[in-house]
């Protein structure tokens, strides 16, 4: 390589694609990206122009292009950490993602959350400012998978969590693999096929038997949780979600109530108001008026939430 001749080399690349990024052909843009991670692997190029300018280019209406970027981000990021942190560069490109998220494009700013929680999860970006970031701004986003996806980094749940909920189906049926090979002739392959039925039955049943972690470090580390507490409550009352994301809303809200001592004393009556037997999700809301209180909240505030829940559930016959 020729460094002194390729100096402006690729500040070039970066501000051709940068201009054109939108207008160029498929194959010319991956061409040119690929000609600036090679320069970024000879480190002729600065980690911080060419990320910002990657995080850039999420804005184009490419979806492979977006998921290479995405990959490669986060690799670029866990390999610039792996000795140590590089706090400078870090904090400079957590700053640029804080606008990032903000951004007006739906694509570019989901997947920017997308990028800094994945980051969270693997303990690069496990610090505060990463988790204000994500609490101030994509907790309280106009475009609703930002917001969704930011409340569900506070609940400790993802894409991932959930994927788990049909693993019931795919449970292997070891009476039926044991029946089967009771009526049928025995061979040494049908014998092997009942021991990894045994095997992966047990370990289906070792998965059911752990509890489910939820992950609370990230509500430890807000800056201000009394004042999150109090938008996220304003947004929920006064905004128009469908209910699924105004259950998310309770939950982080009553969640920020519990484990920082907070005092909202007027979510305990708005939560009391749908504590209804026809109301869908009724144990999910009894679980966030439980997970709000703490024994710092006045007992007359509890009380009311005690009595409709005995008014409206609790019968003659669940003494019998």
């Amino acid at each position: 390589m020729y460094p002194d001749e390729l100096k402006l080399f690729p500040q070039q690349l970066v501000d051709l694609l940068k201009t054109y990024s939108t207008t160029l052909s498929k194959e010319m843009r991956a061409s040119l990206l690929r000609a600036l991670i090679l320069l970024r692997n000879k480190n002729l190029i600065k980690p911080l122009d060419i990320l910002e300018l990657f995080f850039q280019l999420l804005r184009c209406p490419d979806k492979e292009l977006r998921k290479f970027l995405q990959n490669h981000i986060i690799n670029d990021i866990k390999n610039m950490n792996a000795k140590q942190k590089d706090m400078k560069v870090n904090s400079a490109l957590q700053s640029y993602m804080y606008s990032m998220i903000k951004d007006s494009n739906p694509r570019a700013a989901k997947m920017s959350l997308d990028i800094m929680v994945e980051l969270y999860k693997k303990n690069i970006w496990n610090d505060s400012k990463t988790v204000n970031v994500i609490a101030s701004v994509g907790c309280f986003s106009k475009i609703t998978k930002v917001l969704v996806a930011s409340l569900k980094f506070f609940l400790g749940t993802d894409e991932e969590d959930e994927s788990d909920s049909d693993s019931d189906d795919n449970e292997p049926d070891l009476k039926a693999a044991m029946m089967a090979n009771r009526v049928s002739k025995k061979t040494k392959k049908r014998t092997k096929q009942l021991e990894n039925v045994k095997k992966l039955y047990k370990k289906s049943q070792n998965k059911k038997k752990k509890a489910p972690t939820f992950n609370f470090s990230a509500i430890h580390l807000i800056n201000n949780p009394q004042g999150m507490a109090e938008d996220l409550f304003e947004q929920l009352k006064n905004g128009n979600e469908r209910f699924e994301v105004k259950l998310l809303h309770l939950d982080v809200i009553s969640r920020l109530i519990g484990i920082h001592d907070l005092f909202i004393l007027s979510f305990y009556p708005y939560v009391t108001r749908f504590l209804q037997p026809h109301q869908r999700q009724v144990t999910r809301i009894m679980q966030f008026a439980a997970q709000a209180s703490h024994e710092l909240v006045p007992p007359e505030v509890i009380e009311p939430i005690n009595k409709t829940i005995a008014n409206n559930f609790v019968t003659e016959r669940n003494f019998k």
